[in-house]
């Protein structure tokens, strides 16, 4: 007599088995933290930003550029582990989660997510952040960018017993061993230096995402909705648009000296947002 009434869920997205094939055990070196950014200055100054350079700026857009220019000040975080040592970048590649909606009858079942990645973000203006991603989201989202698509393509036939290890295979020979794999079709920096999540964009005010083991990134941003919230100014209350991110990093590789600083220097670049972000 069967226990429970189950039946295996054979018609999903690549996404859930790729998820599958990343998480085998809750155990991991995860810390999580909650950093809220008042964007009071930034709205001021913002839709002239906008007009002058013909972009829609969202909250990611910001962050990516102040991340960046955070792990820019802070080289020793922005880094991966290989084998029992740590190795770090000579640049920051900004890595953005990207929606893809479902198209038909089976729209919510087949929607999932990708992603996309802005190398040498430390250079770049917010402006070209917001472009660049918007280029890349719509090539993702129809089809174009062959490298992701190939590989969305590839976890649709793959069995779920192999879903793990061709994960694990795929991040051992590109980031264990350092080998450029684009000739057999695998992206050369697929996950870059930080994952950025804007979950503010699907109606989410706040949630912490996972790190990824095969991704070797050891910082994650989920970018909340920016809601008016009762705030303490000088001894007395405001209301501010404030903007929640919600932190996951791996603690083999960042402390807590490094997250305190961090948060500190982001909300620097929000408090003064045509110094250090417009």
């Amino acid at each position: 007599m069967k226990n429970l009434n189950l039946k295996i869920l054979d018609d999903t997205s690549p996404t859930r088995k790729m998820a599958m094939g990343t998480w085998k055990t809750v155990g991991d070196p995860s810390v999580y933290g909650l950093i809220e950014i008042d964007m009071s200055e930034v709205q001021k100054v913002l839709p002239d930003y906008e007009l002058e350079h013909d972009i829609k700026v969202t909250p990611s857009h910001l962050v990516g550029k102040a991340i960046a220019h955070c792990m820019n000040l802070r080289p020793e975080i922005n880094g991966m582990i290989r084998g029992s040592r740590i190795y770090l970048r000579e640049d920051v590649t900004l890595f953005y989660q990207v929606n893809i909606p479902g198209i038909g009858h089976d729209a919510i079942k087949k929607a999932t997510l990708s992603g996309t990645t802005i190398p040498n973000a430390e250079d770049l203006r917010v402006y070209q952040i917001a472009k660049a991603l918007k280029e890349k989201t719509q090539a993702v989202r129809a089809g174009e960018d062959r490298e992701i698509a190939d590989n969305l393509k590839v976890f649709e036939y793959l069995p779920w017993c192999l879903s793990r290890l061709y994960l694990n295979i795929g991040s051992w020979l590109i980031y264990g061993l350092n080998l450029n794999m684009s000739f057999f079709g695998l992206p050369r920096d697929p996950f870059g230096s930080v994952m950025i999540t804007n979950i503010g964009s699907l109606g989410i005010d706040l949630a912490w995402a996972p790190l990824c083991p095969y991704s070797r990134v050891p910082l994650l941003l989920t970018v909340g909705a920016v809601t008016d919230k009762p705030v303490a100014i000088e001894g007395k209350v405001e209301i501010r648009p404030m903007l929640p991110i919600a932190v996951t990093f791996d603690h083999r590789l960042i402390d807590g000296v490094h997250a305190a600083q961090m948060a500190s220097e982001l909300k620097k670049c929000f408090r003064e947002p045509e110094t250090y972000l417009l």
